[in-house]
């Protein structure tokens, strides 16, 4: 994880993103064929944003077996379930993919909270160049049952997010037509990517 870190993403949606590249890749190239797996998207539908996502692949074969199962199931039934990207109730079907993305969300955050309280060297390093979303730090903080750790992992964020404003105040200030003059910095430029990681994080 700690060769992963970079201070201007989430650690968590970049493992998860790269891990779920890899499943597509491998879904597409190996698993189109699994009949169970696609009996289960063709009875259960998929959500737009995965749909998208898939498609971005552009594997034409592998879209041609998916979709032809989903439209002749629409032609019986007059309906393919879209989806949300989120269970909604208990008997609710959920998207094949938002499934697996859920799981490594899982994997990836109970490591995070393991290795920031075990480790000194990974606290470290998240303090000195990583990053972490909102929402998986809100999951992190979940899976963290040691107050002290979830106090230090907060301290350290804050610390990361009064650095953010400090250059987003700056970008303000140059807008003054005092000062409209003054080009921005990389890391003012930077501190608005952030700004945005971190409330949204990267899907």
């Amino acid at each position: 994880m700690i060769e992963n870190f970079k201070e201007d993403r989430c650690i968590v949606c970049h493992l998860k993103n790269r891990a779920m590249d890899k499943f597509f890749d491998d879904f597409l190239y190996e698993s189109v064929n699994d009949y169970s797996l696609r009996d289960r998207i063709r009875k259960g539908g998929i959500c737009p944003g995965h749909a998208r996502k898939l498609e971005s692949f552009g594997d034409v074969l592998a879209h041609a077996i998916i979709y032809s199962d989903l439209l002749r199931s629409f032609k019986h039934n007059h309906h393919i379930e879209i989806l949300p990207r989120k269970k909604k109730t208990q008997g609710q079907n959920i998207c094949v993919f938002c499934e697996k993305e859920q799981g490594f969300e899982d994997i990836y955050t109970r490591a995070f909270s393991y290795f920031f309280f075990t480790s000194p060297q990974f606290k470290s390093a998240f303090a000195e160049r990583g990053f972490i979303c909102q929402r998986h730090l809100n999951q992190v903080l979940e899976k963290t049952a040691s107050v002290s750790a979830k106090r230090e992992l907060l301290s350290v964020l804050e610390s990361k997010i009064d650095k953010i404003l400090n250059h987003l105040e700056r970008i303000k200030e140059k807008n003054d037509y005092r000062n409209i003059h003054i080009n921005y910095t990389a890391d003012e430029i930077r501190a608005w990517h952030m700004a945005v990681e971190f409330v949204a994080g990267t899907q």
